[in-house]
């Protein structure tokens, strides 16, 4: 089949798409390039001094191809003073991205989700002559906004999913971090132990434990470390809890029985919330009944009266 690409104007969206993203893609290429030319030199200076010196940080079997997107998606990440960087790395660490290249990763994953779909539409192209004026430059349009918009919807979706995680798993956080206190450990102490035995039941809240440990044994202010695990995590109940530790600590109350108190709390809550949803389950039945178990059980009842008087007949 051929195609003309001068009698269909409308095939020059696609194509302008395209452009319009190697044009921005092709500066951090050549960034990319030059970079990785000054790191390779390196690497074999270091390698003359041995195989451990040249890079025991990065893993030894990663492919060529990997170590280039990897690169250019740290090529294409905005300076952290542009505006949009500190909002898209909130984003990014609520949905559990948190490296020092996710953000260039995920302009990168962006840009990907709007040039693969116009390429595709390109090759499609002849097959789509059939259709009226018009249909490929609405398609393209579409797969544009589409390829704008999904990427922001995986990471809302995953970052619901661990706040509703995070959510299950708080009370027993706090019914641990309230042993360990009243046990006689510090509260960094405690932050540390509670990290390990969540490990396995509740692992992004240890992550986030493990994170807030460091920070504090890494000299952070307590006040400044609480809040910035309440961020990370995301939910009302870490940042009650990181309110509550401060004002315990400028007031001078126990800590243990603040946090006893606050541990209650936080099971009545989940108490209350297993009853919310337990009520509203009915309303939530009505629709499946109507629609499906009710006809199913009018015909079984209706059936035999149906067939009696088709004999009678």
């Amino acid at each position: 089949m051929n195609f003309d690409l001068s009698s269909s104007p409308e095939i020059w969206a696609p194509l302008l798409m395209v452009g319009a993203a190697l044009a921005l893609l092709f500066p951090s290429v050549l960034s990319f390039l030059r970079s990785r030319r000054d790191i390779e030199s390196v690497e074999r200076r270091l390698e003359r001094r041995g195989p451990a010196a040249a890079n025991p940080e990065q893993p030894r079997n990663q492919s060529r191809i990997g170590k280039a997107v990897t690169g250019l998606a740290d090529q294409m990440a905005p300076d952290d003073d542009e505006q949009g960087v500190s909002a898209a790395k909130a984003r990014l660490a609520l949905a559990g991205f948190s490296g020092k290249s996710a953000v260039g990763r995920y302009y990168f994953a962006r840009l990907v989700c709007i040039v693969l779909p116009q390429l595709g539409l390109l090759a499609a192209l002849p097959y789509l002559s059939h259709l009226p004026g018009n249909t490929p430059l609405i398609i393209s349009v579409m797969l544009v906004m589409i390829g704008l918009i999904a990427p922001g919807m995986y990471l809302d979706k995953r970052a619901k999913a661990r706040q509703q995680e995070c959510s299950a798993g708080f009370p027993d956080m706090m019914d641990l971090l309230v042993a360990c206190v009243e046990a006689g450990l510090s509260l960094d102490a405690s932050v540390q132990r509670v990290g390990e035995e969540l490990e396995l039941r509740h692992p992004i809240i240890a992550g986030f434990m493990r994170t807030l440990s460091l920070e504090l044994r890494a000299g952070r202010a307590r006040k400044s470390a609480w809040r910035g695990f309440a961020d990370r995590m995301g939910i009302e109940e870490a940042g009650s809890l990181a309110t509550m530790l401060r004002q315990a600590e400028e007031m001078g109350t126990s800590l243990g029985q603040t946090l006893r108190v606050f541990s209650a709390d936080m099971r009545q809550r989940r108490i209350l919330y297993a009853e919310e949803k337990a009520m509203a389950l009915p309303a939530k039945l009505t629709l499946p009944l109507v629609f499906f178990v009710f006809p199913v059980l009018l015909g079984v009842l209706t059936l035999p009266a149906v067939v009696m008087f088709k004999e009678i007949l």
